[in-house]
């Protein structure tokens, strides 16, 4: 292979990458729009939710039960007056649920608590059969109502949760304020420590997981179009005639290219770090070794795809069908990896986004854990050195032969 040749011919392509803006549109522009997507249009927090509430039965209790609804910084509560307004609210997606207490609910509750209190009186004086006869009184337990819009799982189970919440709320303060509550023992407390995100933004999962999405697109883009592109103007066919090896039009391609695909990576680490403010705990060494493996296979089955087709459109519709969706959809930052079923579950091994996902997921939020690191940089590197090798075998040999 001789250098010379190399040099000469990444120039040309450098050259002709900046002439070409839809090269630099690709590169720059593009990523920006789908950062800007992923951070805005993709956010699995639920941190406040619209729901409705229905009291049929107003009495203190419940007015103190509907403030700490209220006051939950979960919940953003609107009233109404009939269960069929909040279904008509419900329908038209102004709520995501609502809660409705019913009529007997403070009869109900102060018979549980009679009850209760004949139980511990009972207790007291070691009276089993009246224990018994306590235990055999029927009361019916205070209830309320929680009706979710189930065709949005996720927030469903938000909602039901947070409205329990508020109700525990509710509890735990009554429970304090009761004139016994000194005598009893104090409750287990459960105290919540978040590791690695502690602000619970899904965005900084997100952000970072689209990289991999973002550079699957780029990568497999820009170079889709490239040789395709000298068969149409043909170009190829004068290079064909020139003393220029398939192994040094390949390695020269693949430099020209893998610099603007490294530049658009590090234009987008700085979008994501400074102007979505999303922190970085890992290394920038592990970061680009990483990123450098997993745009070697991108562009490598880029290259393939429009070195098979030769024709622009269909190297570009290849390209976003067979690259860009496996890693949207099978690369574990849409949708969790061990859910799917298990034939997915084995798709996935060999879908290059997975392991550039789980890696990158880790420099940002957990730091640099070299056994994910070297792990997904050797799976991620086979995978570049397997695309290098179809593309040099599906290249015309008249590059030798001339």
């Amino acid at each position: 292979m001789n250098k010379d040749v190399v040099f000469a011919l990444v120039k040309k392509e450098l050259y002709q990458i900046i002439r070409d803006f839809s090269s630099i549109l690709i590169a720059f522009i593009l990523p920006v729009i789908l950062l800007f997507l992923f951070g805005f249009g993709i956010n699995f927090d639920t941190n406040t939710v619209k729901i409705g509430v229905i009291i049929e039965d107003k009495t203190p209790t419940t007015l103190e039960i509907l403030d700490a609804m209220r006051f939950s910084r979960f919940l953003n509560v609107y009233m109404f007056e009939s269960r069929k307004e909040a279904a008509k609210a419900l329908q038209k997606g102004a709520i995501r649920g609502f809660a409705v207490i019913p009529n007997d609910f403070t009869k109900n509750l102060k018979a549980m608590q009679k009850k209760s209190q004949q139980a511990n009186g009972a207790m007291n004086v070691s009276s089993v059969q009246h224990i018994q006869n306590i235990n055999t009184q029927a009361v019916k337990l205070p209830e309320i109502q929680v009706i979710t819009d189930g065709s949005e799982p996720n927030t469903a189970k938000f909602v039901a949760a947070y409205i329990q919440g508020a109700v525990q709320t509710y509890k735990t303060i009554n429970n304090e304020n009761s004139p016994k509550y000194n005598s009893k023992p104090p409750g287990i407390s459960v105290i919540q420590r978040f590791w690695y995100n502690p602000a619970l933004k899904s965005t900084y999962f997100v952000l970072p997981g689209s990289l991999a999405i973002i550079m699957t697109m780029i990568g497999t883009v820009l170079t889709a179009l490239v040789i395709a592109r000298e068969w149409e103007r043909g170009t190829m066919e004068a290079l064909l005639t020139t003393k220029v090896t398939k192994g040094e039009f390949l390695t020269a391609k693949y430099i020209a290219y893998f610099i603007l695909a490294m530049a658009s990576i590090a234009f987008c680490l700085f979008v994501i770090i400074f102007v979505f403010r999303v922190p970085f705990q890992g290394s920038i060494t592990a970061f680009i070794i990483v990123s450098a493996f997993f745009m070697l296979g991108a562009l490598g089955f880029g290259f393939l795809v429009s070195t098979i087709s030769k024709d622009q459109f269909i190297a570009s519709q290849i390209a976003g069908v067979v690259g860009f969706m496996p890693a949207m959809m099978l690369s574990g930052l849409i949708y969790e990896i061990n859910s799917m079923p298990a034939f997915l579950r084995l798709l996935t091994l060999f879908i290059p986004a997975r392991y550039y996902v789980s890696s990158i997921s880790s420099l940002f939020l957990s730091g640099t854990i070299m056994y994910t690191i070297v792990r997904d940089s050797i799976l991620l590197g086979l995978f570049a050195l397997l695309m290098f090798v179809l593309v040099y075998k599906i290249t015309p040999q008249r590059f030798d032969d001339c």
